[in-house]
């Protein structure tokens, strides 16, 4: 493209430009002067509007307490019945009476045991128990005694005991010596104290009679 065309072209831009110019010029100017002279216009106020809270005071009611629960009726009263104890057919041993060893020869507290004192005074049994007849001498239907020799001490037990005779030998002797180490006797006493004193006791062992 030549020179003079380039300024041809550049002529009319600035003349486009200078037009445009104008035109939008009057335009604002024009729409200005518009808005400045018209009163009639609402305008708009941005007040703060103050909420007010529309606060309910809700009344709570305490429940009451209930009332403490009645006390149960007592249980019926009922009427138990003893046991009746079963006895068994299971033999016992065959305790001759007490006898007093230094004054006569009469039944001292029944069915006991033979008792033969070494020296004066007499002997008051507060617990017997009778032994256990052996399995062995059961089943095989062996009878017999045993007599013992011991020491009441000053408190009432029994101490020392040992088979003086037998018969027949060792098949009682067990049986005699644990229920004689179960006995009490109200003790000796001698000027207001306890001694000890000897005693002797024959035990029999019998079946039943069928």
């Amino acid at each position: 493209m030549s020179l003079p065309r380039y300024i041809v072209v550049g002529f009319f831009a600035a003349v486009i430009t200078v037009v445009l110019y104008l035109v939008m010029h009057t335009l604002v100017s024009q729409a200005a002067k518009n808005l400045g002279g018209n009163d009639d216009l609402p305008s708009i106020d941005f007040q703060k509007v103050k909420l007010e809270d529309d606060v309910r005071e809700r009344s709570r009611r305490i429940p009451k307490k209930p009332p403490p629960p009645k006390e149960p009726p007592p249980p019926p009263k009922m009427n138990v019945q003893q046991n009746q104890q079963v006895v068994n057919n299971m033999p016992t041993p065959n305790i001759p009476n007490l006898d007093l060893g230094v004054g006569g020869n009469g039944p001292f507290l029944g069915a006991v045991g033979q008792v033969n004192m070494t020296e004066e005074g007499g002997v008051i049994p507060i617990v017997r128990i009778a032994p256990q007849y052996p399995r062995k001498a059961l089943m095989a239907k062996i009878e017999g005694w045993v007599k013992v020799k011991f020491t009441i001490t000053p408190s009432g037990t029994v101490s020392n005991p040992e088979v003086v005779d037998a018969k027949p030998k060792r098949i009682f002797d067990r049986e005699a010596i644990r229920a004689i180490l179960k006995f009490k006797f109200k003790p000796k006493v001698v000027d207001g104290v306890g001694v000890e004193q000897v005693a002797t006791q024959t035990i029999e062992f019998e079946l039943p009679e069928e």
